[in-house]
């Protein structure tokens, strides 16, 4: 559990060591190369995973050696705040996705969906491709790693994504395997320690991260829209509306990577103000006039044409005669 001391984690780490007659340095190897399996297998973020990883070795002794080695390149320099996620080839069966090809979010997505078309006659088996996704969700730098099938009857990238944590997320004796694979008392441990943190990662990537990766797929077909929109422009209106476009773009990707509201676009700036009307109270209708009905007249004039009405039709009236005995 995550409240677990690094002191009490070192001492089951020795005794783990002793009781198997293993160097520590060698179990925290073999920890690693477990524990880094997960995030390239598409079960966890890396960021996640790695800061679960230097919480479990800190303090332990002789971990200086092993303690980065399987994270010391897993997140490239951080890419601009503004920048659409990058998705980069790791591992590749296909000959059309060589390894380090790099491309954009929105790039792999096609790029994948088109591949599965054209291999539509072919009775061969899928290729496997496994790619690593680059992005910044709410403004915290992270890497996923995803293996995808290329071939016949395969979904796009994204839905691939979300078969695979979704079998996972409701499969997790299967993810977890690496555990009771590992020496006595080792799994044991690492599930306790990292258990909790691929729980966590799965649900973040079932309904946050894919949703994120969906959202940019969404800005960069309106980027698609808009330049279609600006070819068919007059070339005098056409630069104007392409900077426009361009700093929409920009402002809708940085509020998507740091999770806050994006101002309005330019374009939308510029447009005329309607003024607005008056709130209800200042138009709401007297309780005395009805719909239709014409407005009331002032104090003085119906004073006044009371008092002309009572003039003309007033009789003088007889005194009232004395009661009668």
């Amino acid at each position: 559990m995550i409240g677990v001391s690094t002191i009490e984690t070192e001492n089951r780490m020795k005794e783990i060591a002793g009781n198997l007659k293993r160097d520590m340095k060698d179990l925290l190897g073999e920890s690693a190369n477990i524990v880094s399996g997960f995030f390239k297998r598409g079960a966890c973020t890396v960021r996640g995973m790695a800061d679960r990883w230097k919480n479990f070795t800190q303090d332990i002794s002789g971990a200086v050696g092993t303690l980065f080695q399987p994270f010391e390149n897993a997140l490239p320099p951080a890419p601009p705040p503004e920048r659409e996620p990058m998705v980069t080839v790791m591992e590749s069966g296909a000959p059309e996705l060589p390894v380090d090809t790099r491309m954009t979010l929105y790039e792999a997505e096609t790029r994948i969906t088109r591949l599965n078309s054209e291999r539509w006659d072919s009775d061969g088996e899928p290729s496997p491709v496994r790619v690593a996704i680059d992005y910044i969700m709410e403004g915290e730098q992270d890497r996923y790693w995803l293996p995808l099938d290329i071939g016949t009857g395969c979904p796009s990238m994204l839905d691939q994504m979300e078969d695979y944590v979704t079998t996972c997320f409701y499969h997790p004796d299967v993810v977890t395997q690496d555990f009771y694979n590992a020496p006595e008392g080792l799994g044991e441990l690492l599930h306790e320690r990292f258990g909790p943190q691929l729980q966590d990662d799965l649900e973040k990537l079932s309904s946050k991260v894919l949703g994120f990766f969906r959202q940019h797929c969404t800005i960069s077909r309106m980027e698609e829209q808009f330049e279609a929109q600006a070819e068919a422009m007059p070339q005098n209106g056409r630069k104007q509306f392409e900077r426009s476009m361009a700093e929409t773009i920009t402002a809708l990707r940085l509020a998507a990577n740091t999770g806050r509201q994006t101002p309005a676009p330019q374009w939308e700036q510029a447009r005329p103000i309607q003024p607005e009307e008056p709130p209800p109270t200042y138009r709401a209708k007297r309780p005395q006039q009805e719909e239709g009905q014409a407005p009331r007249r002032s104090v003085k004039v119906t004073l006044k044409k009371i008092k002309e009405g009572q003039a003309a039709n007033t009789t003088p009236r007889k005194g009232r005669a004395s009661p009668q005995r």
